[in-house]
């Protein structure tokens, strides 16, 4: 059997620390797996722009809906919609990244996770917090949500509560099926 290949991470260069959110869904009841669609682009350039090709690829793994939201080195894509499993969803992603090229956007994990607050440093010898980057902040919508499907209503809530989701994307789906899956907020390392 062919082993896969390994990413190697530098650990010292994992000096930050943030909160991210992870695109993972559990029913309790059925004790069934869903997934959201998350997609994390750096932009290529200083330019700050997405070029019209690299947008065009990343709609086409967003069905149903896409918000974004802009970071100090590119955009989250983000999709309330409900995908069975993790599977397909990360599938997306590794598919997107390779063909784009020039994206990095890997998790060792079967889910995906994105940014929800700032990027930070703790002082040595200190209990200060030096901010790094700040938390990502509402850039606009890709693709506005189709009427009556599946979404995580957990997710959506937390965006409009912690994120700053505005209230008029918020109402954007309200009549859509919301259903309370559990998911996933945690503490992790990254680097700038």
């Amino acid at each position: 059997m062919k082993k896969k290949p390994e990413m190697r991470i530098d650990k010292r260069k994992l000096r930050l620390r943030a909160l991210g959110i992870s695109n993972w869904c559990f029913d309790e009841k059925t004790k069934e797996k869903s997934s959201v669609q998350f997609y994390d682009y750096d932009f290529p350039d200083k330019s700050r722009k997405i070029p019209r090709d690299d947008l065009l690829k990343i709609k086409e793994i967003f069905p149903y809906d896409a918000i974004m939201y802009e970071t100090k080195h590119g955009v989250h894509f983000i999709s309330f919609s409900l995908l069975k499993g993790t599977y397909r969803s990360k599938a997306r992603v590794l598919e997107t990244s390779k063909s784009l090229g020039l994206q990095d956007y890997w998790t060792e994990a079967n889910d995906l996770t994105l940014r929800v607050s700032a990027k930070w440093q703790i002082k040595r010898f200190k209990r200060d917090r030096i901010v790094v980057s700040e938390k990502p902040m509402f850039k606009g919508v890709l693709k506005e949500p189709n009427f009556e499907y599946r979404i995580s209503s957990k997710h959506l809530e937390f965006y409009k509560k912690y994120m700053d989701l505005p209230n008029w994307i918020y109402k954007l789906y309200d009549n859509c099926d919301k259903k309370d899956l559990r998911i996933k907020v945690y503490h992790y390392k990254t680097r700038d």
